[in-house]
């Protein structure tokens, strides 16, 4: 028999003494994806997709 642990929450199988990193990777895809968005003047959410300045003088 196996002995292993469970990350309570995302259920993945832990070896003895492991320490899951599921909730630091979940919080460093949030901060990377709430760096592609910017709040418009006009309250619209959009992507950046490049410098502002550049987007701005198009």
């Amino acid at each position: 028999m196996a002995y292993y642990r469970t990350c309570p929450y995302c259920g993945a199988a832990l070896d003895p003494g492991e320490q899951c990193d599921c909730r630091e990777t979940a919080e460093r895809e949030r901060a990377e994806a709430e760096g592609l968005l910017e709040r418009e003047e006009t309250g619209q959410m959009a992507f950046r997709l490049g410098n502002s300045e550049e987007r701005r003088r198009a």
